[in-house]
């Protein structure tokens, strides 16, 4: 018998919806016109109903959304059921272990007699990829979104394949270590020769948190932390079973614990094997709590969830993120902190957590599901709750002036993620006009212009909210225009799909290269820092090696469109560009990239990537299908 959710259609599904609150109130007819009743519309007013499942409020514009959703996803099962398989396509791609449960990607060679790739059919432009996992019998598939860097890479090697010939050989990825869905807990169980170490060192990794995690995510209160090092020195210091550990006592022990793994996995690109010994000692004890202090809907609860996710971004093996950023998700909206209650009673110190708490979890969420091209479980629909803090540059205070600069990268992720749904999440890869890019562009560049008077009062003081807007203004740009670079390095397969009349769309972005250069000496400056300076602490995690692949890629990408020669390079910027130069409106062709400086630029590249692939053993495939690439192609450029 067919799943009921499968037969259902979409008017069965909106005729079951209720009269919204409004006709209630005003004892008209409601119809189930979505994303708004048809007298909600004509009076401007948000149309809600009660939800009696969840005891709350909620916009029809949600149902609405929620339907697309549904939509999208029965695209996306329609062409892979209908697909058809091409090997002679199936150029290198990736498989790897970072897989819906966020494990660590690895690339590999696929060879067409063994390995398959869903192609979408009817010539159909798509630029999702579903990866088999299995060599014999391909049955179990592996799905990246085109907002993936791992998307872009297979479309990068495809065209330097067809060029330059066959890159990196599958022999080479057959140990042990890149067996795929590998989940690694080993040895969690606690030793009971581990010294109990001392306040000093406590309080050294409990600062190192509240000075660069916590003012990224914002999940900790400093003044709360600080009085519960004491609980967890003693409970350290007793013989007492930690899985015996009950409420607040169970909740203060986990979080010190927690933020003292952070801490460590966040040291330990100084210091590796020390640091991450003492990373796991710390995660090994905090765990034995996790059954206590994730029982209850509190947000003491969620904030173990989002400490427990801040561990598995730097260590992807030790935990399955996509479930604990759902069970996140969940217990976020039945706390209702997704939206501003207006409780009058509401002390301004619960507000601050409450709104630092999601946010931050809206951008975990969200950032790492762009990531990988998956929807998110926080429509913004239902989103009502204000920023941290008031996005003002009036204040003195350079600590909270930091706090104001995340709070503005918080709205940022929220502008990519419009951005997402509109580009990435449709099952086939939209067409639109050259004036939504730039629109989109100028959006950003708005933003930018916006902190820039707050980051200009900072006097050249760098610190984590500064680096997080640097980050964030380049990568960003990098996401938008991604979807391009796909379109560019496929159509160059064919002469035919160039010099279509109807692809007006086949161009080069200029500002997309000028903004990976830029996250690429970000990265660079963040890797080369000292330890104990804001660049050194910075928290570098699985999604930075994200953004660097992502970078390394589009420069990579430009690198080969350029010895193509048969797109225009085109300016985005309507105003001033990336430098707050005058630039070009967008409809002549940009001036050539100087590649003079290419080679310096790719040697950084290679630096950044071998890194991740010493911290993150699976990633070691990006890192040599780069170097093959700069090995082959840099001296096919500048020959020319």
């Amino acid at each position: 018998m067919d799943d009921p959710a499968t037969t259902i259609s979409e008017v069965d599904l909106t005729r079951l919806l209720p009269t919204c609150q409004r006709c209630r109130r005003l004892r008209r007819k409601c119809d189930t016109q979505l994303p708004a009743c048809r007298l909600c519309q004509k009076g401007k007013a948000e149309c809600t109903f009660f939800d009696h499942a969840l005891q709350q409020t909620l916009p029809r514009s949600y149902v609405h959304s929620l339907l697309n959703r549904l939509g999208r996803l029965r695209s996306v099962q329609t062409t892979i059921s209908g697909g058809t398989l091409d090997p002679n396509t199936v150029a290198p791609a990736l498989t790897g272990a970072y897989t819906e449960h966020a494990r660590t990607i690895s690339t590999h060679s696929i060879d067409p007699q063994t390995h398959h790739v869903w192609q979408p059919r009817n010539n159909q432009v798509s630029f999702d990829k579903h990866f088999s996992l299995e060599d014999a019998n391909p049955t179990c598939w592996q799905f990246f979104g085109s907002s993936s860097a791992y998307a872009l890479a297979v479309e990068v090697v495809v065209h330097a394949q067809a060029r330059f010939g066959r890159l990196t050989h599958p022999e080479n990825y057959t140990s042990p270590e890149f067996k795929l869905n590998k989940v690694v807990f080993e040895s969690l169980e606690l030793s009971a020769n581990r010294p109990i170490p001392s306040r000093q060192d406590i309080e050294s990794l409990v600062d190192l948190y509240i000075n660069s995690t916590n003012v990224i995510n914002g999940y900790s209160n400093p003044t709360q932390i600080a009085t519960e090092v004491d609980t967890y020195l003693r409970v350290r210091s007793q013989s007492t079973p930690l899985k015996t550990l009950t409420g607040l006592e169970a909740h203060a022990f986990f979080r010190i614990a927690m933020i003292c793994a952070i801490s460590s996995a966040n040291r330990s690109r100084h210091h590796h094997s020390p640091c991450a010994a003492d990373a796991k000692s710390f995660y090994v004890e905090a765990i034995q709590c996790t059954e206590e202090v994730t029982s209850d809907i509190s947000l003491d609860a969620l904030q173990a969830l989002l400490l427990l996710i801040l561990f598995t971004f730097f260590y992807p093996h030790r935990g399955d993120v996509w479930k604990l950023l759902d069970y996140a998700c969940r217990l976020s909206v039945e706390l209702n902190i997704h939206s501003e209650p207006n409780d009058d009673y509401e002390s301004q110190e619960s507000r601050q957590r409450r709104r630092s708490i999601f946010w931050g979890l809206y951008s975990l969420e969200r950032t790492f599901g762009q990531h990988t091209g998956r929807p998110s479980d926080l429509p913004e629909e239902i989103i009502t709750a204000e920023y941290p803090a008031a996005l003002t540059h009036n204040s003195i205070d350079p600590t909270f002036t930091q706090y104001m600069l995340v709070s503005h990268y918080y709205r940022l992720i929220y502008l990519r993620s419009e951005i997402f749904r509109v580009l990435y999440m449709p099952a086939l890869a939209p067409e639109l006009p050259r004036s939504w890019y730039e629109d989109r562009l100028e959006d950003f560049v708005n933003w930018r212009n916006e902190v820039a008077d707050i980051i200009a009062a900072q006097n050249g003081q760098v610190g984590m909210g500064t680096m997080q807007v640097e980050m964030g203004f380049n990568t960003s740009i990098n996401f938008l225009f991604q979807a391009l670079l796909h379109r560019a390095l496929a159509a160059t397969k064919s002469s035919e799909a160039i010099h279509n009349p109807s692809n007006t769309d086949l161009v080069i972005p200029r500002e997309s290269y000028d903004a990976a250069v830029n996250s690429i000496e970000f990265y660079d400056r963040v890797f080369s820092a000292p330890e104990g300076t804001p660049e050194g602490d910075y928290p570098v995690t699985i999604v930075s090696a994200h953004y660097i692949h992502q970078a390394t890629l589009t420069i990579m990408a430009h690198v080969l469109l350029a010895i193509d020669g048969r797109l225009p390079l085109v300016v985005f910027s309507r105003t001033r560009g990336m430098d707050g130069q005058i630039t070009s409106d967008g409809t002549e062709e940009a001036p050539p990239i100087d590649f003079s400086n290419i080679r310096e630029i790719s040697e950084v590249c290679l630096a950044l990537l071998e890194q991740c692939a010493a911290r993150w053993r699976g990633m070691v495939g990006l890192f040599d299908l780069f170097r093959e690439m700069h090995e082959k192609v840099l001296p096919a450029l500048l020959a020319d």
